[in-house]
């Protein structure tokens, strides 16, 4: 079995345990886009937050109906609410890790863009499945020190359990906030993308354009 079908397959059993929780995070940021009626330069992270997820259930049912009716245009509209709010080439320097300083501005953004399919085709499929949860944002304990850089805590609340979660945020130069990690549950998005990428590499002899290859084609 090739490398990369080895590490995709350890990837998907992750989702057997966070299914719902990755899921509302990603459909949370489709959401800071689609629900952007405030300007984010008017807003801290935690109200941009706030005032995006009590849209959650009118939206998630709008695309359950869009989603059957056409999964590749939901699958489009995902992609295009995500370009803006979530930094993709930044997430994936950060995934590459060390091997980032060895790669060239093509390959970093041939890897951006794989992984963005990757996460947009895994669970752009399991929108039909929410219907009840609810994200409640937890309100800042204490005065954050950096006014471009923010943690917002969240609780991820299905029928059966509560997830603690955190994104990492962060203020452009166009003064928009984007998300560039994702902690749920004690666990690391980014550090766990980052470690399969590393298996990938150790593998295929640091061969980046080989890794970015079996990547594209196992998902």
């Amino acid at each position: 079995m090739p490398d990369g079908i080895i590490v995709i397959k350890q990837y998907k059993s992750y989702l057997s345990i966070m299914k719902v929780v990755f899921f509302k995070i990603f459909f949370f940021i489709n959401l800071l886009i689609l629900c952007n009626h405030v300007s984010t330069k008017q807003l801290t992270a935690h109200e941009y937050a706030e005032q995006t997820h009590n849209n959650i259930i009118e939206i998630i049912q709008t695309k359950n109906q869009l989603f059957l009716e056409n999964p590749d245009l939901f699958t489009k509209e995902i992609s295009d609410a995500f370009s803006p709010i979530v930094d993709f080439e930044r997430i994936a320097r950060n995934v590459m890790g060390k091997y980032a300083k060895e790669a060239t501005s093509k390959q970093i953004e041939a890897f951006s863009e794989a992984f963005e399919k990757s996460l947009l085709d895994t669970y752009s499929s399991t929108l039909v499945e929410f219907k009840d949860e609810k994200i409640n944002v937890i309100p800042p304990a204490i005065t954050k020190k950096s006014a471009n850089k923010a943690r917002v805590n969240i609780e991820i609340v299905t029928s059966s359990n509560i997830y603690p979660g955190r994104y990492s945020m962060y203020l452009d130069d166009e003064n928009n906030w984007k998300i560039i990690n994702i902690e749920i549950n004690g666990m690391n998005l980014g550090k766990i993308f980052r470690n399969q990428f590393y298996s990938l590499m150790q593998k295929n002899a640091a061969d980046i354009d080989l890794v970015i290859e079996k990547w594209v084609a196992s998902v």
